[in-house]
């Protein structure tokens, strides 16, 4: 059974990698309007917060009509997403964040290189935060990925202390279990998870 594509689904696809559209698809005038517009705001920055545009919004500013522009948002889509496509992605940049979190403390920062990545669970000093966070004894918590344009950003959260294997195992377990949520185990103390997780099971 064929999937059903949401054209307004597209074109906010298209906005995460509208720099890519760019570069792909340099010697298509038929989507140039289209990409062009894409690019004529900022709707990944948050500080904007620009509200993502309808299809309205895409035919005003293209000039294109309705069915003209449906057709060419299929087309441009199915050359890279479907398995007929016939161009690639590439994310050839690499940013790291940093988030680091301590009770009411918080600190973040970016970093354009790394020669290693660390992993979960390794210990990690970061002695240039000190002003934010009065402490500098650290591991890796958890590593996410996220693509947007043409950069890979790697996001890696910090927690105070040592990694411990067994309340990591503990914790995803209170989760699996629905013990705790996922929004408390990111809002929660390690402290205070730790006091509802072993509590249940230390009666």
């Amino acid at each position: 059974m064929k999937t059903q594509v949401s054209i307004k689904q597209i074109i906010i696809d298209f906005i995460y990698i509208g720099k890519q559209l760019k570069e792909l698809f340099t010697n298509r005038e038929d989507y140039k309007p289209i990409i062009e517009f894409l690019l004529a705001k900022d709707y990944l920055n948050e500080d904007l917060n620009i509200p993502y545009p309808k299809l309205k919004d895409v035919e005003s500013a293209t000039g294109l009509k309705p069915y003209t522009l449906r057709k060419i948002l299929l087309k441009m889509h199915s050359e890279i997403f479907t398995y007929e496509r016939k161009l690639n992605l590439s994310f050839k940049k690499v940013i790291y964040h940093f988030y680091i979190r301590y009770f009411d403390y918080r600190c973040q920062f970016t970093v354009d290189y790394l020669t290693h990545l660390p992993r979960i669970g390794d210990s990690i000093s970061v002695p240039f935060v000190s002003a934010l966070i009065p402490i500098n004894y650290f591991y890796v918590e958890d590593i996410e990925h996220e693509l947007e344009n043409n950069t890979q950003i790697i996001i890696i959260t910090l927690c105070v202390g040592k990694y411990n294997e067994y309340y990591s195992y503990m914790k995803d377990r209170a989760l699996e279990l629905r013990e705790i949520s996922f929004r408390e185990s990111y809002e929660l103390s390690e402290d205070k998870i730790k006091e509802i997780i072993y509590s249940k099971h230390h009666r």
